[in-house]
C-alpha cells in the first residue's frame, strides 16, 4: 500500500518501506530484521537504501555491532510507527461495527496504573480501547495530530490547545525488601542511606536533582546511586538486588500492600509526581472520552491507594 512521497518527487513510500524501517530500530540490525521478517539481508539494506534516496536522508548508521538511527531516522521512526499502528487499528475498526474506537496513550512509567484503571472505566461500554506507550511529549504531539484521541502525562510538558485534568501528585517514597537492614526502623534520615545501594525513578528532571542529594562522603562502590526511567525497574532493584527504591507512592503501594516491599520512613520534601489526563477540544464528545471524564474519580482512587 503507498503512502504520500515525502520528496515531491513522485516517489511513494510504501508500508513495507516503514515495517522494514522500523523492525531494524526496534532489533537494532539489519540481520536481525531480516531474521524476523523472514527477508535475506540484502532485500532489506536494498529496501533501507531505497528509503533513504525516497526521503533525501540518511536514517541509520551503520557498523558491526549494528545499525543506529540517524537524527532524521529518529523523527522518522515515530511518524512510521504512527502510521503502522493506525493501519492496524483500520483494520480492527472495520470489523468493529457495534463499538467505537479510543486510543489511548500514556508514559510505560504510568501504563500499569492508567491503562487497566481505563479498561475497567469503560467496561460495559461499546468501546474498544487500544493502549499506546509513548512519553508525556510523544502523547501531546499525537493528540495534536489526531492519532490519538486522549492520554496521560507527567508534566512538565507544554500541553498547548488541549484541556486536562489532573489526576494525582504523587508523593515519592522510599521502599526496600522485607529484609533489608532499614526494613522495620521507626526513624530513618536521609544520611542512613548512605551504605545502601539507591534507585531513584526519573520522571523529569527534578530526579537528577534529588538522586544528587543522596550523596554522601561516607558512600562507597558497593552502594551506588542509580537513575531509571521505568519505576518498575527501581521496584525490582529493590526486590532482587537490597536496593532502596525512590519512587512515586502509587507505584510502590500495591507491593506495600501486598508485603513484597516495605515503606520506609523518608519524606523526599517538596519532590512530587504529577499526573494529568488530558484530550483534545476535538475529541471531548467523544464516548470514551466522555466516559473517562465521567469516571475520573475512580481513576484518582486509583492512585491514592495506600
Amino acid at each position: 500500500m503507498p503512502l504520500p512521497g515525502f520528496d515531491g518527487t513522485g516517489h511513494k513510500v510504501e508500508t513495507m518501506d516503514l515495517v522494514v524501517f522500523t523492525t531494524v530500530v526496534r532489533t537494532g540490525s539489519l540481520g536481525a530484521a531480516a531474521t524476523e521478517l523472514r527477508l535475506s539481508m540484502p532485500s532489506v539494506s536494498v529496501r533501507i537504501a531505497a528509503l533513504e534516496r525516497k526521503l533525501g536522508a540518511p536514517l541509520l548508521v551503520r557498523s558491526a555491532r549494528g545499525s543506529t538511527t540517524t537524527p532524521a531516522g529518529e523523527r522518522l521512526n515515530d511518524y512510521a510507527q504512527r502510521c503502522l499502528d493506525l493501519l492496524d487499528e483500520a483494520a480492527i475498526a472495520v470489523t468493529a461495527h457495534e463499538t467505537q474506537r479510543l486510543v489511548l496513550a500514556a508514559p510505560a512509567s504510568l501504563g500499569d496504573v492508567v491503562f487497566p484503571a481505563a479498561l475497567a472505566a469503560v467496561a460495559g461500554k461499546p468501546i474498544t480501547v487500544h493502549c499506546r506507550v509513548a512519553h508525556s511529549g510523544e502523547v501531546v504531539g499525537r493528540l495534536a495530530d489526531g492519532s490519538v484521541h486522549a492520554g496521560f502525562v507527567m508534566p512538565k510538558v507544554p500541553l498547548r490547545a488541549l484541556r486536562s485534568e489532573p489526576i494525582s501528585r504523587s508523593p515519592l517514597v522510599a521502599v526496600c525488601r522485607p529484609g533489608h537492614p532499614l526494613a522495620g526502623r521507626r526513624r530513618l534520615r536521609i544520611d542512613d542511606l548512605a551504605r545502601t545501594g539507591v534507585i531513584v525513578y526519573r520522571w523529569g528532571r527534578d530526579a537528577q536533582e534529588l538522586a544528587a542529594s543522596l550523596e554522601h562522603p561516607g558512600r562507597g562502590l558497593d552502594a551506588p546511586i542509580h537513575t531509571t526511567g521505568l519505576p518498575s525497574t527501581a521496584l525490582r532493584m529493590a526486590l532482587d538486588a537490597a536496593f532502596v527504591a525512590v519512587v512515586p507512592r502509587f507505584v510502590a503501594a500495591r507491593s506495600v500492600r501486598d508485603g513484597d516491599l516495605a515503606l520506609l520512613p523518608l519524606g523526599f520534601g517538596g519532590w512530587r509526581v504529577d499526573v494529568q489526563f488530558v484530550y483534545a477540544s476535538a475529541t471531548a464528545d467523544r464516548l470514551g472520552v466522555r466516559t473517562l471524564l465521567d469516571r475520573l474519580p475512580a481513576i484518582r482512587a486509583t492512585f491514592d491507594q495506600d
